[in-house]
């Protein structure tokens, strides 16, 4: 399968899955990881909001090498898949990418949209994990079969 064909299966699969996970460092240097709702895969990029006084800001703000974990729950063992994300995030803070990204995240998180029609985000951050390599996990192509996609940058 080629790379195109993968992302597009890749983009399928979070499409449809609910939740993922944000792992970054605090200041101590513990790992950490934080269930999201609110994110979208656009691209390759994972974007992603968060409050703007929750202490993960502070941290992706010092270490923002981050990654991104999405996994579908009660999976058949045998096609078993889950997609890692790998990058650097940042802000958005162009207001037309963060108009887009807020459409897209709107788009598939209610509780996002919910705020949009309120009002909008004005307590929270808006932020691009910019993806350098994907791993694409996929126990139907055999037990523990990673498919990893570089992605430049």
């Amino acid at each position: 399968m080629n790379n195109q064909n993968l992302e597009e299966e890749i983009q399928k699969y979070v499409d449809t899955t609910p939740l993922g996970v944000l792992a970054y460092v605090r200041a101590d240097g513990t790992p950490v990881q934080r269930t999201f709702g609110a994110f979208a895969v656009s691209g390759n990029d994972v974007l992603f909001s968060s409050k703007k006084d929750a202490g993960k800001v502070a941290n992706i703000a010092d270490r923002p090498r981050v990654s991104f974990f999405v996994e579908k729950r009660d999976q058949d063992k045998s096609g078993w898949k889950s997609a890692l994300y790998l990058g650097t995030a940042a802000p958005i803070t162009e207001e037309d990418e963060r108009q887009s990204a807020i459409q897209t995240i709107s788009a598939r998180n209610e509780f996002i949209r919910n705020l949009v029609a309120q009002g909008g985000l004005k307590d929270f951050a808006l932020y691009r994990l910019k993806t350098s390599a994907i791993e694409w996990l996929d126990f139907a192509k055999g037990p523990g079969h990673v498919d990893r996609i570089v992605v430049e940058v």
